[in-house]
């Protein structure tokens, strides 16, 4: 029987008390199981840890990194990339909640056309859709003009979040395109821009418009909470994102 390829899932976590238990669960319920599971906390100061800990002991694909200070989301996306071992890789949000065939689907579409690097499913705010299996999700091939045109325009149904995707692990590390540390905000916009328009990454992905992420909107994030100096920080990448684009669409 051939083994399934590795996936490493990368779970980012901070203050998420009440939310990460959840999302760990939807995690260890996946129909898919040859998953590496490195959970990311960057110095939480509630439960959060009490809620990992609980999943880590009773998962043994599950490990735990955590930070003694903040670093910020764009370093923690950082040092998940350092931390990938597996074929393919996905960042999960930990207070979001995955459909169980998440990572399954998201793996045979890679499989399935072994020329493409980013594979994208649809997702949801704060409803999880109707569940299906992962023969039932049917992909197509878009190049890399219109991939970026779904990254790059919000309430595209691609979306420019870092979450409702999974990557080829090696071309994804072969592009040397990292996470911009100077940012509090939209540092996964101008990410997946980047990568999109990097010629280390395929020239086409593959996307699936069925709802199998449900992204939980919290009061207490920094969507939510953002100062007016970052939203005037997340025009300016606006801006330069739109420049990369020049050079493709």
């Amino acid at each position: 029987m051939t083994q399934e390829p590795l996936v490493t899932v990368a779970v980012l976590s901070h203050n998420l008390e009440g939310y990460i238990g959840h999302s760990l669960k939807t995690i260890n319920k996946q129909t898919y199981r040859n998953m590496d599971i490195v959970i990311l906390d960057d110095a939480s100061t509630d439960d959060t840890l009490t809620e990992i800990n609980h999943w880590v002991a009773r998962d043994d694909r599950m490990r735990l990194i955590k930070n003694n200070k903040r670093r910020g989301v764009a370093t923690m996306r950082n040092r998940a990339l350092k931390e990938i071992r597996g074929k393919y890789f996905i960042f999960v949000d930990g207070d979001d909640q995955l459909a169980p065939a998440f990572v399954e689907t998201l793996v045979k579409g890679l499989e399935e056309n072994p020329d493409v690097d980013i594979a994208s499913v649809g997702f949801s705010w704060g409803a999880s859709g109707v569940p299906k299996k992962a023969n039932e999700v049917k992909f197509r091939r878009i190049d890399r003009a219109a991939m970026f045109e779904g990254v790059t325009h919000r309430g595209h149904v691609i979306s420019g979040m870092v979450w409702n995707k999974a990557y080829r692990s090696a071309n994804l590390l072969d592009s040397q395109v990292r996470f911009d540390e100077s940012l509090e905000l939209a540092e996964d916009h101008l990410w997946i821009a980047q990568l999109v328009a990097s010629k280390a990454m395929s020239e086409y992905s593959i996307f699936a418009s069925d709802v199998l992420y449900n992204k939980v909107s919290r009061s207490t994030s920094i969507i939510h909470t953002a100062s007016h100096a970052l939203r005037e920080q997340e025009r300016e990448i606006d801006q330069q994102i739109a420049r990369i684009g020049d050079n493709i669409i």
